[in-house]
């Protein structure tokens, strides 16, 4: 099975908003999470546990109707919101500013 793309919490968030993905099945990337039982109850706790998990807003993000939604396009809102945060710079000794991809991403 190929590696996912996203990290350890998102794939503890999903399972605790998928009723339908066993212990033993990882999310597809590709595969509508309708499929693992979401529904906009469950997307909408979802959504509040990796907003904040991740320090981020995902309000207006979550463009793409439920039952079409993948893990690999909520991992995506999810990872350009982190990203957004993450380049509006922090103080770095340096230079003052550091820009990069949050360490809870990096391999």
């Amino acid at each position: 099975m190929a590696q996912s793309p996203w990290n350890a919490r998102f794939e503890m968030i999903l399972r605790q908003g998928l009723p339908g993905l066993r212990m033993d099945q990882r999310p597809a990337v590709d595969v509508p999470m309708e499929a693992y039982g979401l529904d906009s109850m469950a997307l909408i706790g979802i959504v509040s546990a990796l907003e904040s998990t991740y320090g981020v807003s995902l309000a207006g993000q979550v463009a793409v109707p439920v039952h079409t939604l993948t893990a690999g396009h909520l991992w995506g809102i999810v990872s350009a919101a982190v990203d957004s945060v993450w380049d509006t710079g922090r103080p770095s000794p340096a230079n003052g500013v550091t820009h990069g991809r949050a360490p809870w991403i990096m391999a």
